[in-house]
């Protein structure tokens, strides 16, 4: 069974992320299955950065540190990582003196040269492209087709010179004889049925604003948020859809909450260092009860931390961000097939009940890109009715039941009022204090008729122990137990995407599982001391990480053993 892995290394500026996209795109077309980490530093030009890419003929979800194959962009990408690839694997590209390890295979190229006789160094990672598909066994049709569709644009001299740097980099391979014995076996995927989708977190989030009915979103550019304002900027006006890019986050969550308070169905996105920024106007959004759906791409921190680095250290700080008590949803997507669905849930819940629903991602959740046989929309976008009978006055902060108020937009026959003081029902500011106690208990009811919508965690059951995880760090937990269960071990999965606030009957649910070990990447293990004050059940086994790197299939394998 195919199952290779590849690490592309090089400084940024050099095309790192290019040949890592290139290869992905080939390979999906070829109908193999395709995982990508992605791994940069917060420069434009310099420093270390290296995709991480799967290849398999089953799908995957996860990350292996053991390579087949390192592609060496530059000299520093060679020593720092040519212990990684094991026997048997090729290192290509850059090369040093010193020999890299036995039974591991050399291959010193000169992708630069190359391009620089074809006349610019920008082909070297075509170059390296082609030099990496003749080592897989993959023919250049479809990497030709891609070039055609990328670089039409820029006129057929390009797509020319871009094809021939494909060629000049199998030759390249063809004439060490490398490409005797492909890792791909030499042929198209057997399973190949048709193309299969390749998408990452950021676009899966922008694709289920679009699906939503968002007509408006607003960001201040932020790692690793920033391909969601990309990604729905580049859609705009095919789907309607206003952009803004203000000039920050403050501004961005009030452009939202106006555009919301107006009719718009309105999000905005950022990271944990300008959600920070964003927690006057979320509560701001609390008290005027105006829906808006948030998106908090985590890093580490605090300040400005790793900012191109993955972390899930954002859990607590959201659930309590802004003064006072008030209710929001909060859900953590676990891979862009979910988070696809989870913005238009986002949406809808939001503005079902009138509060904030915040969606926690992640740098790795963000950047990963993930193939799929197909993509499915099982969420619909549902707007609530706009209630009032049109003959008793408008009370937009009705006291009601269930906490939740008739909702009109301006410009209609009702005065529609609102104030971030505290008011009264018709929305005028008032200091009557029993009026306020009144007011913050009918904000607060929704609270319980929310956790009604809230879903328990997927589970997949396990005899000897349980890893429970949240948001990103699904995909890992899978290939952990499928590892642990081909070493005889019955490894259950627990993982939750409703984090807030946590669904009815959770702790009779956790009960029932055996062992349980949460994993989380931040220091303290938030989402285990959530769940200790919710449900009251001890857990003490925690495998934590938080030095910004996502967990890897291997080295969790080792943690989960030594900690059980």
């Amino acid at each position: 069974m195919v199952d290779v892995t590849l690490k592309v290394g090089g400084a940024a500026g050099q095309g790192v992320q290019t040949v890592s996209e290139v290869l992905s795109l080939i390979l999906a077309r070829h109908g193999y299955y395709v995982f990508s980490i992605e791994d940069y530093q917060s420069r434009i030009r310099g420093g270390h950065t290296f995709t991480l890419l799967r290849v398999a003929e089953q799908w995957v979800s996860g990350g292996k540190g053991a390579l087949d194959i390192l592609v060496c962009l530059d000299e520093a990408t060679y020593h720092l990582h040519r212990g990684e690839v094991k026997e048997g694997g090729v290192i290509l590209g850059k090369t040093g003196n010193e020999a890299p390890g036995e039974d591991v295979r050399l291959l010193p190229l000169d992708f630069e040269g190359v391009a620089l006789r074809l006349g610019n160094r920008v082909f070297a990672n075509m170059v390296a492209t082609g030099a990496v598909l003749a080592i897989l066994g993959i023919g250049l049709e479809e990497a030709r087709e891609y070039v055609r569709e990328t670089f039409a644009r820029k006129g057929p001299e390009i797509v020319a010179k871009n094809e021939e740097a494909l060629e000049e980099g199998t030759r390249l391979v063809e004439a060490s004889g490398l490409s005797s014995s492909p890792f791909l076996g030499g042929h198209q995927n057997p399973s190949r049925v048709s193309r299969r989708y390749l998408i990452s977190g950021n676009e899966a989030l922008g694709l289920g604003a679009l699906l939503a009915g968002c007509t408006f979103y607003s960001a201040y550019p932020m790692t690793p948020s920033t391909g969601i304002l990309n990604f729905l900027a580049s859609r705009a006006e095919a789907y309607g859809l206003i952009v803004e890019q203000a000039e920050d986050e403050i501004a961005a969550i009030n452009m939202a909450i106006g555009a919301s308070y107006a009719g718009a169905r309105a999000m905005t996105g950022t990271s944990g260092g300008g959600f920070c920024l964003m927690c006057e106007g979320l509560g701001l959004a609390a008290m005027t009860e105006t829906p808006i759906v948030v998106i908090d791409a985590q890093r580490p921190g605090p300040s400005t931390g790793l900012p191109t680095r993955t972390a899930q250290g954002d859990l607590l700080f959201v659930l309590h961000a802004s003064h006072d008590e008030f209710p929001r949803f909060v859900f953590a997507p676990r891979d862009p097939q979910e988070a696809l669905n989870t913005v238009i849930r986002a949406f809808n819940l939001a503005e079902k009940y009138q509060v904030p629903a915040i969606i926690l991602s992640d740098q790795y959740l963000a950047d990963t890109r993930w193939s799929y046989d197909r993509l499915s929309c099982e969420e619909r976008p549902i707007r609530p009715s706009l209630s009032w009978d049109g003959a008793s006055p408008y009370r937009r902060y009705a006291l009601t039941p269930d906490g939740i108020s008739p909702r009109l937009f301006p410009g209609g026959e009702a005065l529609v009022v609102a104030d971030s003081d505290e008011h009264d029902e018709r929305g005028h500011l008032t200091e009557d204090l029993a009026l306020r106690k009144a007011m913050q208990e009918k904000r607060m009811r929704k609270l319980e008729v929310m956790r009604k919508e809230m879903r328990l965690p997927f589970v997949l059951e396990g005899k000897d122990a349980t890893l429970i995880g949240w948001g990103s760090t699904w995909g890992v937990l899978l290939e952990v137990r499928k590892a642990l269960g081909q070493k005889g071990k019955s490894i259950g999965v627990v993982h939750f995407s409703d984090l807030y606030p946590l669904p009815e009957g959770l702790r009779d649910f956790l009960k029932r599982f055996p062992n349980p070990v949460v994993v989380e990447q931040n220091f303290s293990g938030q989402l285990a001391t959530l769940l200790e004050q919710e449900t009251l059940l001890p857990f003490p086994k925690r495998i934590c990480r938080y030095d910004g790197l996502p967990f890897l299939v291997e080295e969790l394998v080792e943690q989960v053993a030594e900690v059980l």
